[in-house]
Parts: C-alpha cells; sequence; structure tokens
C-alpha cells in the first residue's frame, strides 16, 4: 500500500523499428513517454510532427457531436449523461475505422446556419409583431407616417390624463394640426396627427414640454397595422414549419452517433500517437525513446520491444534526488475505492506518503458517522454495490460508486450502534414485529437522542485520534527524508504533549493515577517545546519567546478537534429528519381508505429527501475533514499522474 516505484527507461533503436517500436509501447499501455532528456544528446533533434490536421479533424468531429446532442429527439436522461456506457471495440476493428464524416458535417454546418436565420428572423418578426400589436387599433397606412411635400405626420401613444393638456399647447401656438384618435393598449391613446412642415419645430416643442415623442417604427411598412399583423403571423408561420422540418432531418442524424464518437476516439488516439512522437529523439540512423514505466512492468517493456527486431538497447535506473517523477497509487481492492479521494485533492509527490490506506479507514468511519442510519445506510450500500457491478460505465466512476456504498457500509454499522433504523420506527412496530425491536435496542451502544454527550465525546475522540495518526505521519515523512531533527523536535514532540494531555484529561475522569502520570510529561512537553521550537533563531531571547509563542499552536489543535464535532451534529440531524419523517406519514394514517397510502407516500418522500442530503452532507463533511484537518498535519500534494503512453479514448473501451 504505497505509491508504485518507478523507473526511468531510455530506448535507443535503429530508426526502421521506430513505429513497431510505438505500436508495441501503445499496444502495451505502461510507458509515459518524456521528452526531459533532449539536452544529453547533442546529435539527436526532436522529429516534425503535423498536429494542425488531427486537431482540426477532432474541433469537426466534437462540433458534429454536439449538434447530435442539442438536437436529439430525446434528451438523455441524468443516469445516462453522469454515466455514459462506453462503446466496445476490439482494437483491430477501431484501428480500421473508416467513418467518412466530412459530408454529414458540411450538412450540419449548412443546417446549423439556416436554423439560425431562421432564429434571427423570427426574434426579428417577432419583436415587429409584438410592436404592431400596440397600435394596432390605428385605421390608416403606416406609409403615410413618411409625410408629403408640405405635411408631417406624427403617430402619438400617451395617456389619458396628458390629452387636455396637449390639445391646450397646441391651441396656444395656434398651430394647423388634424388628428384622428384610435385606443391604444394598457388604457393609452393613440394619435395620427398632421401639421405642415413649417411647423413641425413647434410641435417638437410642445411634445418636448409634455415629455412626450413620437411612436418610432423599428422598420418602414405599408398598410395599416392591422394588415401588417396578419402578414407578419403568416410569416411567422413559414419560417416555424420550415425550423420544424430542420430539426427533424437534424434529430434523425442520432443514428450516426455511434459513429461519430468512434471516429473521435479514432483521430483522439492517432493525437496522442503523433503528440507522443514530438517527444522522441532521432539521427538519420537511430531514435531515443525515454519514459517512466512502473518497475514492475520493466520486463513487460523488454519482452514488448525484443517482439520487433534486434537492432535496440534499453537502460533503465531508478529516479534521481529531485527529478520530476509520475505517480501511480498501489493499493489493495477496497482501500483503490477510496483513491478518489485522493484523486480529487491532488496526488501526492513521489518520495511523500500515499494518504490513502489512512484516509480509506477514516473516512469509512466519518461517513457512516454522519449518516448513521441503518435502512439509509443498507439502501446506499445496495444501490453503489449494484450500479457499480451492472452498468457499462467507467473504472473511475465505478470506483467513486463503491467509495459511496463502503459510506453506506460504515452507516450501517454506526445506525447498529446507535438504534438509528428509520430513526425510531422499529419503537413503532406492531406487537407481531416487536423482536425487530429487541433486537434493535440489544444492539443499541448508544442513545445519541436521549444521551447526546457520549456521542460528542466520542466524536472528538476520533477526531483525537485522526490529528495523532497525522503527526505521526509527519514524523515517519520527516524521518524517512533524513530530517531527524524536524521529526522529533516539530512532530514527536507534539504528538507526546497532546498525547498526554488526551491522558491527563482522561485521567481527571477516570483515573488520578493516569492523571499523575501525564503530568510530567506534560510539564516536560512544555519545557521541551519552549527549548526548540525558536531554534532557528540567533538572539536567545527571540529564541525563548518563539519558543513560549509556539505553545499558542495548542489553539489550533483545539479548533482541529472542535472540528469534529460535526459527525456528531450530521449523523444526529439525520436521525431526527427520519423521526420527523415517520411522525408526517403517522398524521395521514388516520385518514379512511386512502390514509395509509397516503402516509407511505409522504414518509417515502421525506426519507429520500433526507438519504440525498444527509448523503451528500457525509460525503462533504468526511471529506472536509480529511483535506483541512488531516492532510494539513504531513500531507504535500504536487505529484503528477502516471499517463503510460496508449489508446487515449473517450468514448470507446477497447478490449
Amino acid at each position: 500500500m504505497a505509491i508504485s516505484a518507478m523507473e526511468k527507461v531510455g530506448v535507443i533503436a535503429h530508426h526502421s523499428l521506430r513505429k513497431g517500436i510505438l505500436d508495441q509501447l501503445q499496444d502495451l499501455g505502461v510507458l509515459e513517454i518524456t521528452e526531459d532528456e533532449k539536452d544529453l544528446f547533442d546529435e539527436f533533434v526532436s522529429p516534425s510532427v503535423e498536429l494542425g490536421e488531427l486537431e482540426r479533424r477532432l474541433g469537426e468531429l466534437s462540433y458534429c457531436l454536439d449538434f447530435i446532442d442539442k438536437y436529439r429527439s430525446e434528451k438523455l436522461g441524468i443516469a445516462q449523461s453522469l454515466f455514459p456506457s462506453p462503446i466496445h471495440m476490439e482494437k483491430e476493428d477501431f484501428l480500421s475505422c473508416s467513418f467518412d464524416y466530412i459530408p454529414l458535417y458540411k450538412t450540419f454546418l449548412d443546417w446549423e446556419e439556416e436554423l439560425n436565420n431562421i432564429r434571427s428572423n423570427l426574434n426579428r418578426l417577432n419583436s415587429n409583431l409584438e410592436f404592431m400589436k400596440k397600435i394596432q387599433s390605428v385605421e390608416v397606412p403606416l406609409e403615410n407616417l413618411r409625410g408629403t411635400l408640405y405635411t408631417r405626420s406624427f403617430l402619438l401613444e400617451f395617456p389619458p390624463k396628458k390629452k387636455e393638456a396637449l390639445e391646450e399647447k397646441l391651441k396656444e401656438r395656434n398651430l394647423a394640426w388634424l388628428r384622428e384618435e384610435f385606443p391604444g393598449k394598457g388604457g393609452n391613446v393613440l394619435w395620427w396627427v398632421i401639421i405642415h412642415k413649417s411647423e413641425e419645430e413647434a410641435m417638437e416643442e410642445v411634445l418636448a414640454e409634455l415629455s412626450l415623442s413620437p411612436v418610432s417604427l423599428p422598420q418602414p411598412f405599408e398598410g395599416t397595422p392591422q394588415e401588417i399583423i396578419e402578414d407578419l403571423e403568416h410569416r411567422i408561420g413559414e419560417l416555424q414549419e420550415e425550423q420544424s422540418k430542420l430539426i427533424e432531418k437534424a434529430a434523425l442524424q442520432e443514428k450516426f452517433e455511434k459513429e461519430f464518437k468512434i471516429a473521435y476516439d479514432y483521430y483522439l488516439s492517432l493525437w496522442e500517437r503523433y503528440q507522443s512522437e514530438t517527444k522522441l529523439l532521432k539521427t538519420k540512423e537511430t531514435c531515443y525513446i525515454s519514459g517512466w514505466v512502473k518497475k514492475e512492468d520493466l520486463p513487460l517493456v523488454e519482452e514488448s520491444i525484443s517482439q520487433v527486431g534486434k537492432e535496440w538497447v534499453l537502460y533503465h535506473r531508478e529516479p534521481k534526488e529531485g527529478e520530476s517523477v509520475p505517480v501511480s497509487l498501489e493499493n489493495n481492492s477496497w482501500v483503490n475505492n477510496f483513491s478518489v479521494l485522493t484523486h480529487l485533492y491532488g496526488l501526492p509527490n513521489y518520495t511523500e506518503i500515499d494518504p490513502t490506506p489512512f484516509v480509506a479507514g477514516f473516512f469509512f468511519f466519518f461517513f457512516g458517522m454522519c449518516l448513521g442510519d441503518v435502512i439509509y445506510g443498507l439502501v446506499l450500500a445496495l444501490s453503489g454495490f449494484i450500479a457499480a457491478a451492472c452498468q457499462d460505465i467507467s473504472d473511475s466512476t465505478k470506483l467513486f460508486l463503491r467509495m459511496l456504498a463502503w459510506g453506506g457500509v460504515g452507516a450501517i454499522l454506526v445506525g447498529t450502534f446507535t438504534g438509528s433504523w428509520l430513526g425510531d420506527l422499529f419503537d413503532y412496530f406492531p406487537p407481531s414485529l416487536s423482536f425487530l425491536t429487541t433486537l434493535k435496542n440489544g444492539l443499541m451502544v448508544i442513545d445519541p437522542l436521549n444521551n447526546p454527550l457520549p456521542m460528542l465525546i466520542f466524536s472528538l475522540g476520533v477526531g483525537i485520534v485522526q490529528i495523532l495518526v497525522g503527526i505521526m505521519l509527519a514524523v515517519m515523512k520527516e524521518w524517512k527524508r533524513g530530517n531527524y531533527a524536524v521529526a522529533i523536535m516539530d512532530h514527536l514532540s507534539w504528538f507526546i504533549f497532546l498525547v498526554s494531555i488526551v491522558m491527563y484529561i482522561v485521567g481527571i475522569a477516570v483515573s488520578p493515577l493516569l492523571a499523575s502520570v501525564a503530568l510530567p510529561i506534560i510539564i516536560g512537553g512544555v519545557i521541551f517545546l519552549v527549548a526548540t521550537q525558536g531554534r532557528h533563531q540567533k538572539n536567545p531571547i527571540m529564541k525563548f519567546l518563539s519558543g513560549l509563542l509556539s505553545l499558542y499552536d495548542l489553539v489550533s489543535y483545539l479548533g482541529d478537534t472542535l472540528s469534529y464535532s460535526r459527525l456528531f451534529a450530521l449523523g444526529l440531524s439525520s436521525t431526527i429528519i427520519a423521526i420527523l419523517a415517520r411522525t408526517l406519514g403517522s398524521l395521514f394514517g388516520g385518514y379512511p381508505y386512502i390514509g395509509w397510502l397516503i402516509a407511505l407516500i409522504v414518509a417515502l418522500v421525506f426519507h429520500l429527501f433526507n438519504l440525498l442530503m444527509s448523503g451528500l452532507g457525509a460525503f462533504v463533511h468526511s471529506a472536509r475533514l480529511q483535506y483541512v484537518e488531516f492532510f494539513n498535519k504531513f500531507y504535500e500534494d504536487g505529484g503528477k499522474s502516471f499517463k503510460p503512453f496508449g489508446y487515449k479514448t473517450k468514448y470507446v473501451k477497447i478490449s
């Protein structure tokens, strides 16, 4: 249970073997090709590889897949979107992909352009239609708004309260004008006003005084608003019909989705191949391939290359100090289920400790404490294990589902000890099922509902254990690096000091002898920390003050410990909401005939909601305790994932 041991590999071969060696390495999928040794060989140069054409094809295929997804007749469900099924293919069939997607790609572009034009025209026509409906009552052709040689026309819209003021101001100006009134929308008044051109400026001044302005047409129109509305509705209908036909044709292209996905992965694998070739070095007669391989897979690399020919030489070595080495986590099958947590946070450096085995145990238990119910845990465990076993999904998704399933197993264990079986449902079973209530009570160790203090103390206790484990891992890490002084003075000293404080607190409660043993250790720990934590200071006074100030870190450890009270709080809230679900359901149970059905539906809905919310909270907070309270005691991320050269695919699973 550690980080896989890596070896640096270099292969010098005759250039005639290059393609065969790359084929073998791609099939094998155990060597990560690198280019970090270019400076070692002056006579070697990088080959020229053109990736632009492949990237263009990948972009075109990605567009086609997006087009199909956009216009598919039935949208994918949540499960299909989150856990898409891969396409299984034999390697030979995959590599012989000959799907000519270009005609369809060009057709999709044309259709998309047509649909965009239709959408643009529909937006414009609908906007005009909305405008025309506001002035629908006007019975004058709108082309008359253009005026004549001697007249100017206005279309005004205003509230009725301004009508009298407008008439008075026009009379005051002694303007010659004609108007026709029509009812407007929203209770407004519409005026069609005609004036002599010489009085246009005076008319504009009147309108400005009343904060009015003529209605502006979005574009020139001919005909009355009613005639224009009928024409617009007809044109909109034609465009909508054309749009529907295009969308129907686009939806039928879903039948080519599989071919597009295979073609995409085919070119993606080619891109990966050519991208790897850019990392090779070559001379006129030879080529050089370097990379990283797991130590256990080194014989496979040698055997694979030997099948190509004899004109090659392979050397290998262990990583040098300070060298950037890819990281691959190597754990047993149970621990590996929780490796997703390490990957989410960031892989450790090659020289670091793999935290996954420790995270697995703590996360399993913490998740169980947060969810804390036998039935909820059973549902989650069965769902996760069955989905991981039966669904055709990616390996990473299977790991995540199994991790949640094991969290459900943890909830079963914790729920058994705390007596939570769908909350307190088992306490309300009829006498014929009283044996289940007896079983539940017999297995219960702690009753957090009636006596929450022991569960709170237990939550803080497991938090202290995790913090101490984190400190001890820091001791091991520094010791492994040869930093013995740092291991002892900065980490082991705090480990002993904190353990002695815990011993003293426990001793006060249960054993005065234990407290008397712990007290001198505490005093010695204080003296040791004050004496050593300021050792980097040159001034003796600063040494003492720095050491004294370091004792303030005890407050930080106390805060970290209190963070684990969330385990108790989340577990208790899960149980209380489950009890609430049972209580709400029982309120409807007395209704005649269908009361039992309503009660069942209400209870199921609340329990499902509680399971989803409590499960989400259990995952988030359990992960947070690992990342924030545990990892910051010892963990340094920054490792890069081991990515061996192989067939890079997104949709296809090569068998």
